[in-house]
Parts: structure tokens; sequence; C-alpha cells
């Protein structure tokens, strides 16, 4: 009928119930398979900076850690991407590295100007710590154990080049701007 409005809940009706024919049926389920497809992208949980073989590491670490060891020096910025590095280095150095692992005496002392090293700060320094300490052939067996494991990391902080063991940044168009629609 030309002419007559329908009511807001009556297009709502109107459209679920064309879902009963075959063609809005298919189209119905190719766009769920699509969102279930585009939701499996980036980081699997929310507040994750990056998730290393299942393990999560969070985004508040990861600035806890960066504002602290920023306090450090203040003329040579510790950019996140070099914290989260650390941090996911971490449990493959702390490996190899063994019974030669800085003790916490070791690290409090390399950040003494610290007072009270949040325990991401000081799982960072003692990954650079140890990774100075590391031989050749370590750093290389730290390298192939890498190369086996998913590594996620959040978009925000770039992707993660287990070649060459660092977090490169992405371009800060990572979040795509939308036109805004405001009624003027």
């Amino acid at each position: 009928m030309k002419g007559t409005a329908l009511a807001p809940w009556q297009h709502i009706r109107s459209t679920l119930g064309s879902a009963r024919t075959p063609r809005a049926a298919c189209a119905a389920v190719v766009l769920l398979g699509a969102t279930m497809a585009l939701s499996a992208c980036g980081t699997q949980q929310a507040g994750a900076a990056a998730i290393v073989g299942g393990t999560t590491i969070s985004e508040q670490d990861v600035q806890t850690a960066s504002l602290q060891l920023n306090t450090l020096s203040p003329g040579q910025p510790v950019l996140p991407s070099l914290v989260l590095r650390n941090l996911i280095l971490e449990p493959y150095v702390l490996a190899e590295a063994g019974k030669s692992t800085p003790g916490d005496a070791t690290v409090r002392k390399a950040i003494a100007k610290l007072v009270n090293p949040s325990p991401a700060t000081m799982d960072v320094v003692r990954t650079d710590l140890a990774i100075q300490a590391l031989s050749p052939a370590s750093k290389a067996s730290i390298l192939n154990k890498l190369s086996k494991v998913k590594i996620t990391v959040n978009p925000r902080y770039g992707t993660f080049d287990a070649t060459r063991v660092t977090v490169l940044a992405t371009s800060p168009d990572w979040i795509k701007a939308t036109a805004s629609t405001g009624a003027k």
C-alpha cells in the first residue's frame, strides 16, 4: 500500500520474517560466518597486551613497568614495545639462564631509585640482565623455542617478530576512523 507507514516494531518483525526464505537464510549464515571469522582476528582477550602460548601479558603490567622504568631515565624513554618484548621473552630467557638467573637483590640494585617496583618491572629488568649473560647457543635455543609458540600481540603495540626478537610498531592508523553521521 502506497503511503502506509510502518511502526518500528513492524519493520523488525518483517525483517525477521524474511529470514524464512532460503535466500535470506543463506545470507544470514554467510553473515554469521564472516562475523565469527573476523572475531578471531587480533588479541583474544580484553586487557591483554599479548598472549604467549596461552599465557596472557596484561596491558596494565606493560604500562606500569613502562612508567616506572621511564622515571629512571627520563632522557631515554623505555618504550612499551620494549617492555612487552622482555615480558614475552621472560619465561624462555629465565629457563635458559637457569641457576644464573639474577635474583631479586641484583634486580633491585639495578633499579635502586625505584622505591616499590611492580612485579612486571622486576621481570623486565631481570630478563634484560639475564639476556646479557646468555651465550650465543642459549640465544639460538630461545629463538628456536619462540618459532614454535603462538604469540598474539595487541595491535596497539605492534607485531612480534620472532626472527628479530622484537615488537615491530604498526602504523598509527591501526584504528580505522569511521565517518560521523550526526544530523546537522
